[in-house]
C-alpha cells in the first residue's frame, strides 16, 4: 500500500508540473521518485511479513483463476513481453518517430527498450531472493523475480507508444497502454512466473528510466534544438503518418473493448461464481486494482506533462 501511494503521489506531481517547469532536472526528479518507489517496493516485498502475505494471498487469486482457456489467452498476452515481440514493437514505435519528423525521439525509444530490457535482467540475478518456500496453488516463483521483465517491457512498450504519438493523441494512447501493461501483467502473474510485487517493479523500472531518457532529450533541445525537414515531402510523410498512427490507436481501442467486453461474457457462463470467488479472495481484488492504478496513474502522468508541454 505504501508503494502505491509514492506511485500516486509521485504521478499528480508530476502532471501538476507547468510546461516551463518540464526541465531536465524536473525529469530527472520524477526517475528519483521512481527510483525510491522502487526500493521501497523492493524493501516491503522481501522484508515485510505482511506484504509478503499479501503477495502470496494475490497470487493465489491469480493463479486459482486459470482454466485451459483461460491458460491459452494467458499465454499469448504474455508472449507479448518476449524478446522478439518487443524488438518488433519497439522498432515499430521507432519508425513512428521517424516518419513523424522527430529522430531523436526515436532513438530515445530504441535506447529505452536496450536499457529497460537489460536493465530488468541485471537487476533479476543481483536481487535473487527466495521469498516463499513451497508452492502456491502449484506456482512456484523462482527467487531470481524482481522486477518483471516481461511487465518492465510491456510498460516499455506503453510508455513510447505515449512518446512518439501526436499530442491531441496521448491520453488515448495512454489508455491503450495501460491495456497493454496490465494485460501482460495479469498474464504472467495467473501464470504462476511471478508475484504481483514484481509487475509493479518493472513499471516503476521502466519508467525510471524513461523520465532520465526525456530528461536527456530535453537537455539536448534546450542546447541544439531538433531541425524538422520543411519540404513538401516530409509534411505529407508527417501527416501521413499521424493519420495511420490515429487509425491504429482507434482499431486497437475497439479491439480492446471488445476483449474486455468477451472476457467478461466469458466469466458469466464459464463462471457464474466470480463474485462469489473475489469476495473469498479479497487480496486479489485489492492488488489487481492497485496495479491497473499503478499503470494508468505513470502513463496518465506523462501523457498529461507531454501534452500541456
Amino acid at each position: 500500500m505504501a508503494a502505491r501511494s509514492a506511485i500516486v503521489a509521485a504521478g499528480v506531481r508530476l502532471a501538476s508540473l507547468g510546461p516551463m517547469a518540464v526541465n531536465p532536472r524536473a525529469w530527472l526528479l520524477g526517475a528519483a521518485g521512481c527510483g525510491a518507489a522502487f526500493c521501497a517496493l523492493l524493501l516491503l516485498a522481501y522484508l515485510s511479513s505482511g506484504a509478503r502475505w499479501l503477495d502470496a494471498s494475490a497470487l493465489q487469486g491469480f493463479v486459482g483463476l486459470q482454466r485451459p482457456a483461460v491458460s491459452s489467452l494467458s499465454g499469448r498476452l504474455a508472449s507479448i513481453g518476449d524478446p522478439f515481440p518487443v524488438v518488433l514493437a519497439g522498432g515499430a514505435l521507432s519508425a513512428v518517430a521517424l516518419a513523424r519528423g522527430r529522430p531523436r525521439a526515436a532513438a530515445l525509444v530504441v535506447a529505452m527498450i536496450g536499457l529497460t530490457s537489460v536493465s530488468s535482467q541485471v537487476l533479476k540475478t543481483l536481487l535473487a531472493y527466495p521469498r516463499y518456500d513451497g508452492f502456491i496453488d502449484g506456482a512456484q516463483i523462482r527467487p531470481a523475480a524482481f522486477p518483471s521483465g516481461h511487465s518492465t517491457a510491456a510498460m516499455a512498450l506503453a510508455i513510447a507508444l505515449v512518446i512518439v504519438v501526436p499530442r491531441r493523441l496521448r491520453l488515448a494512447a495512454a489508455v491503450l497502454g495501460t491495456g497493454l501493461a496490465v494485460g501482460v501483467s495479469f498474464s504472467i502473474v495467473s501464470l504462476g512466473r511471478h508475484f504481483p510485487s514484481d509487475v509493479v517493479g518493472g513499471y516503476l523500472l521502466a519508467a525510471g528510466w524513461a523520465l532520465v531518457l526525456l530528461g536527456g532529450l530535453r537537455w539536448a533541445d534546450e542546447r541544439w534544438p531538433e531541425r524538422h525537414t520543411r519540404t513538401l515531402l516530409a509534411a505529407r510523410s508527417r501527416a501521413l503518418a499521424e493519420r495511420v498512427t490515429a487509425l491504429g490507436i482507434a482499431a486497437a481501442l475497439g479491439v480492446g473493448a471488445a476483449l474486455i467486453v468477451a472476457a467478461a461474457a466469458f466469466v458469466a457462463l464459464r463462471r457464474p461464481d466470480f463474485l462469489e470467488y473475489t469476495r473469498h479472495h479479497t487480496a486479489f481484488v485489492a492488488v489487481a486494482g492497485a496495479i491497473a492504478l499503478a499503470a494508468l496513474t505513470l502513463l496518465g502522468a506523462l501523457a498529461g506533462t507531454l501534452t500541456r508541454r
